[in-house]
């Protein structure tokens, strides 16, 4: 049997039983122990650029800087104008007005890059949305059917202050209520 399994290429080594299984099987620690060295490359290779971003010069820290610059001052910008309206109304109506004589399509390139920056956060948002409207629509016949039992406990309320005979029903039980009643 050793000759056949030598002639085929299986267990060749000191235990045929574990060779022959590894055809078939990867070996648990081997393989545990190459996802370890790509987990090291991996790390090593992070690191390297890491220090490699430290090592950068006055210009390379600048541009970073500059890329992080346009979605804070569009939002304080927003804010700004926000502000300053009620501040001086007529100078921002002569802006706003101004503003409308801006062609279409630089609108448009304004939006397209306004959309760029915002745009990730704001399909998330819409998809969060979207779901919140989905859970209230299926919420709403039950919002429904308890605004309708609120409705008809402040008709019911009404029409019961409303009947004298119930009033003086408990008038004999309330000292406040039967002083109430003498008075009118």
């Amino acid at each position: 049997m050793g000759w056949f399994l030598k002639l085929f290429g299986i267990g060749g080594g000191t235990n045929a039983i574990v060779e022959t299984i590894e055809v078939f099987r990867p070996n648990a620690e081997r393989s545990a122990q190459r996802a370890s060295d790509a987990d090291d490359a991996v790390m090593t290779q992070y690191s390297s650029e890491f220090n490699a971003r430290n090592n950068r010069g006055w210009f390379d820290q600048l541009v970073d800087g500059l890329n992080r610059l346009p979605r804070p001052l569009m939002v304080f910008s927003i804010f700004g104008l926000l502000i300053y309206t009620p501040i001086d109304p007529l100078k921002m109506t002569e802006v706003f007005t101004a503003w409308a004589l801006i062609p279409a399509g630089l609108w448009a390139i304004a939006s397209v890059i306004v959309g760029f920056y915002f745009g990730g956060r704001m399909q998330l948002k819409g998809q969060d949305f979207q779901a919140q409207m989905g859970a209230a629509a299926a919420m709403a016949p039950e919002v429904i059917a308890n605004i309708a039992r609120i409705r008809e406990l402040r008709y019911d309320s009404v029409n019961v202050a409303a009947d004298d005979t119930d009033i003086k029903a408990g008038a004999g039980d309330n000292q406040a209520v039967s002083d109430w009643q003498n008075q009118s």
